[in-house]
């Protein structure tokens, strides 16, 4: 292996490294948070992705959560006890699906919830300069792109077995 590959691979380490690390510093941050209000931080994502008025059917809000649509009976069954979110036919009173929308109690957590989380992540990130900041964005926004891409292609299964297989394990 050259030098130069050996020096791009333990850089892309030491950034993941970074990027892992801080994942769990501000998802933490975000979990601590959301328990103050008495959530967990896979509510507060859904409160998050409820803002239309229209609502989202289950299978909507599960992809942008990334969790199977199982998990999303028992989340809005919470929301619900809550008084956070009800239940509604789909559009045009549609009844072969269900929307999950807000109530106007769930629209005033979920604005409480996000000037607060807003205001954490103001405080976290105060020792970067806007400079900083903006030169981080356009690199960090590509690699989520490209991760996301990955995702929605079901990329990553073939490469998670491409470096076993380089492993020569089988």
């Amino acid at each position: 292996m050259k030098q130069v590959d050996i020096d791009r691979l333990e850089l892309e380490k030491e950034i993941a490294q970074f990027l892992a690390q801080s994942f769990l510093e501000l998802d933490d941050g975000e979990r601590q948070l959301m328990k103050q209000f008495g959530l967990t931080l896979t509510q507060y994502w859904a409160l998050v992705h409820l803002k239309d008025e229209e609502g989202r059917s289950l299978s909507e809000l599960a992809d942008l959560l990334i969790c199977d649509k199982s998990n999303m009976t028992s989340l809005v069954d919470k929301l619900e006890k809550e008084g956070l979110a009800e239940r509604k036919p789909g559009k045009n009173g549609d009844r072969r699906y269900i929307r999950v929308v807000l109530t106007p109690q769930g629209q005033k957590l979920r604005s409480t919830l996000i000037a607060a989380q807003e205001h954490l992540l103001k405080m976290r990130l105060q020792t970067l300069n806007a400079e900083n900041l903006l030169k981080l964005h356009e690199p960090l926004r590509d690699l989520a792109s490209t991760l996301q891409a990955q995702f929605k292609h079901n990329e990553v299964a073939p490469m998670i077995d491409s470096s076993i297989a380089s492993l020569g394990i089988s």
